[in-house]
């Protein structure tokens, strides 16, 4: 059941930190047996997996093990988001 907030109740979340970086791992109910996997870095910027999956369990855990694999780097790359540190905006 959707919370007001334009969540689920079942969904789930889990931050990790790494090399100074926190980086939060999102995990939201699109249908039934439907999860879609974001990681949203501390400027804001969400990286969104293709994929859906079975679980919210296993959509984390994908998430958490792309993180081992690839590291930080490109869940914390601003290239293209230079305006979100644009003083002037």
């Amino acid at each position: 059941m959707e919370n007001g907030n334009g969540f689920f109740d079942d969904d789930l979340s889990a931050e990790i930190s790494k090399e100074g970086v926190k980086l939060t791992l999102i995990a939201r109910r699109m249908e039934v047996d439907q999860w879609q996997l974001s990681v949203t870095n501390e400027y804001g910027i969400s990286s969104f997996w293709l994929e859906y999956f079975s679980s919210s369990q296993l959509a984390i855990e994908a998430g958490v093990k792309a993180i081992e694999e690839e590291g930080i780097e490109p869940f914390v790359d601003t290239d293209g988001f230079e305006y979100l540190f644009d003083e002037n905006v």
